[in-house]
């Protein structure tokens, strides 16, 4: 029982101290807002607010003025003083520990001083804001001013460096002059609102303005002197160079010049009406113009140069170019009698001798232009620089074209050797078969042997023809040639096959008293040798019957007999 009393006043001492600490803490919390405030009301926008006053304002900045000061009046009269009522009940609800009620009041309070110092502070940046234009207003009144009058002044010593445009310019400024007068009405009556628009307004004008007196010299003193100078300068170049012997393609000088004088005068009056891109616009035409008459001019004057230049060049290069297709058809001509000449060796060079023929035509034609004096020296030298590469190129294929001729003489020789080789090839095939003494050969061996001679003496009745094509001897010596390996090929197995054939069957006389295999595959082989003349055949029979017998004595012969063939070559 005793414990739960001791118990009990130490739960009571605790929430008594508990109590008293969060009451201080409420007090101190109370004390800061209530230093917050006293910051509010010893603020010092009460004299922003009276020194704002003092402006003359009118319109929408007048209303905004009264609105900052009716917001600045329910703060000092009503709000701040509903919020020191609010501490003061706050601070006896924590001294007589209603501290729940003190706590609610107290984060009221701050919500409401949060929102008054936001509208404090709004109020006080409009005020500023109003003085800071009404200072700047005052201060653009006397810079305007200042401005107006060294344009003023420019617009007089400069007069004439803006042509017909000076008028205009002068409108531009006292238009500028009459905003300006209404700006400064506007800014002593206090319209910030008006007097700010209008100041953008005449700022911007006089940018303008700026701009246009900057442009505008350079592009009259084009238009009336530069440009005219200009003009004045080709027509008197162009005659000179008329009287000089120069010409020129669809010489259409003096319209154009006429034409861009009478633009210089629409650009003049275009700038008079300050129309700037149309005016732009014609001098770029004007600028463009005179500078492709200028490279006309040029370019005439720099190709009577080259044309001169190259006159006996291109002279020399039709002449040595005439001489060797002269030569090349001469020789042509005369391998024509012995060869058929068959990739249009000679219709080429006649196609080449055209167009040589061509370009000399067009070269005489200039020459004569030019002693008439009716040469357009830019057309003359496209055509040098036409000639060059032409004849160069026909130089290059009557290059190709004696090279494809030259060798037919050395490849006639070369045929004739091949053909007597092949001759010689045959006829040691021929003996190496009478040798041998063989009973007989098949039918598709002669036929072979036939075919390949034929076209042997063929050829060689083509190639003691008057003329020849060496094409198609060449054609027939690859064809041949084919024929002719197939047919050594041949005749080396018919050869080997048959002696060892012969060898073989002496090899096995031994045995065919006492087998009667060796003496049946003897008889077959005899057969194969003797009646059908199939020498392979009858090799592979003995063979195999020997191999049955005498294992390896076949292979022991063939060694022998090749050994005893490659020593005698």
């Amino acid at each position: 029982m005793i414990d739960l009393v001791i118990l009990g006043i130490v739960v009571v001492l605790i929430i008594v101290v508990a109590s008293f600490i969060y009451k201080n803490s409420l007090i101190k919390k109370i004390d800061d807002v209530e230093s917050r405030k006293n910051l509010i009301a010893e603020s010092t926008v009460g004299d922003s607010l009276e020194a704002t006053s003092k402006i003359k304002l009118n319109g929408e900045s007048y209303n905004h003025f009264n609105q900052y000061k009716d917001e600045y009046n329910k703060i000092f009269n009503t709000e701040l003083l509903s919020i020191q009522r609010d501490l003061d009940e706050a601070r006896r609800s924590a001294s007589s520990f209603k501290l729940l009620s003190a706590n609610v009041l107290l984060s009221d309070i701050d919500e409401d001083l949060k929102r008054t110092e936001q509208v404090l502070e709004n109020v006080e940046k409009g005020l500023v804001q109003l003085q800071t234009l009404d200072s700047e207003h005052r201060e653009a009144v006397d810079n305007i001013e200042s401005t107006l009058r060294e344009v003023n002044q420019q617009l007089l010593a400069q007069n004439y460096s803006f042509g017909p445009s000076s008028e205009k310019l002068e409108d531009k400024l006292n238009s500028i002059k009459q905003v300006y007068d209404e700006f400064v009405e506007s800014t002593e009556n206090g319209d910030q609102d008006k007097s700010e628009k209008l100041l953008d307004q005449i700022n911007a004008s006089i940018k303008e303005l700026a701009e246009l007196m900057k442009l505008i010299p350079d592009t009259y003193a084009a238009l009336s002197k530069e440009f005219p100078r200009q003009l004045d300068e080709i027509d008197r170049g162009h005659s000179t160079m008329i009287q000089t012997d120069y010409n020129f393609i669809d010489d259409e000088f003096d319209e154009t010049l006429t034409a861009l004088k009478e633009a210089c005068q629409d650009g003049l009056n275009s700038l008079s009406t300050l129309d700037i891109p149309e005016t732009k616009k014609t001098s770029r035409y004007i600028e463009d113009t005179i500078d492709s008459l200028y490279e006309i001019m040029e370019k005439e004057i720099v190709s009577k140069r080259k044309v001169k230049k190259n006159l006996s060049l291109i002279y020399d290069y039709i002449f040595h170019a005439k001489n060797q297709n002269r030569i090349l058809l001469e020789e042509l001509d005369g391998l024509s009698k012995n060869y058929n000449l068959e990739h249009n060796e000679l219709e080429d060079a006649n196609e080449l001798s055209d167009k040589i023929e061509k370009i000399e035509s067009i070269y005489n034609e200039d020459a004569e232009t030019i002693t008439n004096k009716k040469a357009v020296y830019s057309v003359i030298q496209r055509h040098q620089q036409d000639a060059k590469q032409e004849l160069s190129a026909i130089e290059k294929r009557q290059k190709d074209i004696n090279d494809s001729v030259a060798d037919l003489s050395e490849e006639e020789r070369v045929a004739r050797d091949r053909l007597q080789k092949f001759d010689l090839q045959l006829l040691t095939i021929r003996r190496r078969i009478d040798n041998l003494n063989l009973p007989g050969l098949t039918e598709d061996f002669l036929e072979r042997y036939d075919y390949v001679y034929n076209d042997v003496q063929k050829l060689s009745s083509s190639i003691n023809q008057v003329k020849i094509s060496m094409d198609e001897i060449n054609q027939k010596l690859a064809n041949i040639s084919d024929s002719m390996n197939d047919l050594i090929r041949d005749t080396d197995n018919i050869v080997d096959s048959a002696m060892l054939a012969e060898r073989l069957m002496q090899y096995a006389n031994r045995y065919r008293n006492d087998n009667a295999e060796i003496d049946e595959a003897c008889a077959k082989a005899k057969e194969y040798f003797d009646i059908r003349y199939q020498y392979e055949k009858s090799l592979a029979t003995i063979a195999a019957a020997i191999e049955k017998v005498n294992p390896g004595a076949y292979k022991q012969i063939e060694t022998e007999y090749y050994d005893e063939k490659s020593n005698t070559k």
